[in-house]
């Protein structure tokens, strides 16, 4: 597969078939009944408009997942947001959730860190499929 742009449709799109045919994020996910927006701010100077991706999340299933252009507000029960680099680090384990929020690498803008927190376990298992999608990142 070609890699795909960062947050485009087809990025989403590929991100949506892992979550509905991932037993790993299936089994961590099984309690977790929320919604959450994954959010790249904008940043002119590299031509990279602010969006998110929003997923509709339900005991282990993605009921509904959307591109959202624009700086927000976005519908979700959880918005992270941060720039498409850390977003980039994040993906590739460079970085990892719980450090890259305690330290703003990305920001957690909506919801309670530490109910997040309880479900570090969905989280990563969603930030693993993201991170398996072959993805071109802003320069």
């Amino acid at each position: 597969m070609a890699e795909l742009d960062f947050m485009s449709e087809d990025w989403l799109n590929a991100l949506s078939d892992r979550l509905k045919t991932s037993e790993a994020y299936k089994k961590a996910a099984k309690g977790w009944r929320s919604s959450m927006a994954l959010a790249t701010l904008a940043e002119p100077e590299k031509n990279i408009e602010g969006r998110a991706v929003v997923l509709d999340l339900h005991e282990g299933e993605l009921r509904n997942a959307q591109l959202v252009t624009g700086p927000g507000p976005y519908e979700a029960d959880y918005v992270i947001r941060g720039v498409a680099d850390n977003w980039q680090k994040l993906l590739s384990k460079e970085i990892f959730p719980v450090p890259a929020i305690m330290s703003q690498q990305l920001q957690l803008v909506k919801g309670n860190t530490m109910s997040l927190m309880t479900q570090m376990g969905a989280a990563q298992a969603l930030l693993d499929e993201a991170g398996a999608v072959p993805t071109k990142f802003p320069a």
